[in-house]
């Protein structure tokens, strides 16, 4: 909960914060457009416009002023020039230049609200408008056509602060607003209210001004504000959340007059969107850090971390509907953190759990039985069916040895022959069931199902009697008597699974098969081969030179068998 809390204001996840806020503003307009509380209008220096013009855009003044007539014969009720007007006079270029701006200027201040734009120089300072200009615009009638911009350059924020310590400055929309009635306060644009922004083209107005076209104009003017403003491709262009110009091709790049207008359309609404405290959004961020509770299994984990994420994201684009920004990703990250730390924990527990289990009962159960177990698929009385080979092994004479051969000597000589064929079964991925004292009992084919078990069982028992060889010569060499075995192979279906009680059950395998390999390693004694197999596996293995059909043999409580012997 610390983490996250400090996450929420250490700023490390701002950028992802901007791109979570410009999805949910794109996601509102398409979904749940708003309303704009006033129409505004742009008229756009475009292409066209710097085509039919002949002089430079600094010599403008007499279109500016022809511009200004119009809109104040046809009852605009405000109107921004977002264009920066020169810094001294043309008259000695163009006769009569300036008084034709300055009677238009004049003209709308007296038929509505006039705001002209400013800017500053390369310095930060004031950058100088002819004075004649901002005398006819008025005492409050201009303002600074500046924005603080976010880090990836788009503008999020309207704040009348731009000084470098803090300092007011009135901006171009913050005028507009005062002067039609709204006092404007610093936050964030909402771009989530109104249409996008088309243009009429400053030419075309030009036009119905020379041409007397006074339907035209009210149509288009009539108690509307208006914007001027250059939208050509590379001038006076900004990132910006959404995309807000109707003939915009690139969803970034926005002109500045439609950003304006946006942002005065914000102003008017009284709709500006105000963050969240960062105490209160780390104390959310500290509260989201509980997915911590969801985080013990890697599917609750999952369901704990969507649902989470799913219901930041509602509640910050529910209150952003309604002028407040949370910002989401802190939250977001928050959570993750949570469910992460969680999840890892018990991860990292499990796994010792695990290592901890396989250190204490590896000894006691083949490869195979313990991968079961760790994965938790071995629980309950129960058991499935397999088709399975069973081995069974015994050493000869293990009785007589015992009586001249102290327990430890004996116990010493059975391990050092264990080893040899614990290894040959294991490496064949056969399940030792039991020791049996001086004997083996042997699974091929479960848990692990296999595709041909007596094959891998008839290897193993073959890699048995191959090391018992080299066992017994280094037994020779230590002055000890060879090891004798014998080796009995089955086949068929066997129940495998755990035996006895809840307290106390071991995992063994049940069934004929079992009974049929325990008989046929009794008759290794009686034929002679070290190695006896019934007809059924030995038809599932690879031909064996030293196979030998044996005939049909009785065997203990079971009907005959027709049994193979394998030659030493």
């Amino acid at each position: 909960m610390a983490t996250g809390a400090i996450l929420s204001g250490a700023g490390l996840v701002e950028s992802l914060d901007r791109r979570l806020l410009d999805a949910q503003f794109r996601f509102l307009r398409a979904n749940f457009p708003q309303a704009a509380p006033a129409e505004i209008v742009i008229v756009g220096i475009d292409e066209a416009t710097v085509v039919t013009m002949q002089e430079p855009l600094a010599l403008w003044h007499r279109h500016f002023g022809a511009f200004l007539d119009a809109a104040a014969a046809a009852g605009a009720k405000a109107v921004g020039l977002d264009v920066i007007l020169p810094d001294r006079s043309y008259n000695d270029v163009i006769a009569g230049s300036d008084q034709r701006l300055l009677a238009g200027l004049l003209a709308m201040r007296r038929a509505g609200v006039l705001v002209l734009a400013v800017t500053v120089d390369d310095s930060g300072r004031p950058r100088r408008v002819h004075p004649a200009f901002l005398a006819a615009a008025g005492p409050d009638g201009s303002g600074f056509a500046l924005w603080k911009v976010d880090p990836d350059g788009a503008v999020r924020v309207f704040d009348e602060r731009l000084g470098d310590r803090g300092e007011t400055a009135p901006t171009f929309a913050g005028q507009l607003a005062r002067r039609l009635g709204m006092a404007p306060r610093a936050g964030m644009i909402n771009y989530a209210i109104g249409e996008r922004f088309d243009y009429t083209a400053l030419e075309r107005v030009l036009a119905w001004q020379r041409e007397g076209a006074h339907a035209e104009l009210a149509r288009a003017f009539r108690g509307k504000i208006v914007l001027l403003g250059t939208v050509l491709p590379f001038q006076d262009q900004h990132p910006s959340p959404v995309l807000l110009g109707a003939r915009n091709e690139d969803r970034r790049m926005t002109p500045g007059v439609i950003l304006q207008a946006q942002t005065l359309r914000t102003l008017l609404a009284d709709r500006v969107i105000s963050t969240v405290h960062p105490a209160l959004v780390a104390l959310l961020a500290a509260v989201c850090t509980l997915t911590w509770i969801g985080g013990a299994r890697p599917t609750v984990a999952a369901v704990t971390a969507f649902a989470a994420l799913a219901a930041i994201l509602a509640l910050g684009t529910f209150l952003l509907a309604r002028d407040v920004y949370l910002p989401s990703a802190s939250l977001a990250v928050a959570a993750l953190i949570g469910v992460s730390a969680r999840l890892g924990l018990e991860s990292g527990v499990a796994i010792h759990d695990r290592r901890r289990l396989r250190a204490a009962f590896a000894g006691y159960v083949s490869p195979h039985v313990m991968t079961e177990i760790e994965a938790g698929r071995l629980t309950g009385l129960q058991g499935d069916r397999y088709f399975v080979c069973t081995l069974f092994l015994d050493v000869r004479g293990f009785t007589t040895r015992s009586e001249s051969t102290p327990p430890e000597r004996m116990i010493r000589l059975l391990n050092r022959f264990f080893e040899e064929a614990t290894a040959a079964i294991h490496e064949r991925n056969g399940t030792i069931d039991k020791f049996t004292g001086d004997g083996i009992m042997a699974v091929f084919g479960a848990p692990a199902r296999m595709d041909n078990p007596c094959e891998l069982a008839f290897d193993a028992a073959r890699e048995i009697l191959e090391r018992l060889e080299r066992l017994n010569v280094s037994l020779a060499a230590e002055g000890e008597l060879p090891i004798a075995i014998g080796i009995g192979l089955a086949c068929g279906e066997a129940v495998v699974g755990h035996v006895g009680a809840a307290a106390r059950h071991a995992y063994t395998a049940m069934g004929d098969t079992v009974n049929v390999a325990a008989r046929l390693e009794g008759l290794t004694k009686e034929l002679g081969y070290p190695l006896v197999m019934s007809s059924e596996v030995a038809a599932r293995v690879r031909a064996d030179d030293r196979l030998v059909p044996l005939g049909t043999q009785p065997i203990k409580g079971h009907t005959p068998v027709e049994v193979f012997g394998l030659q030493p």
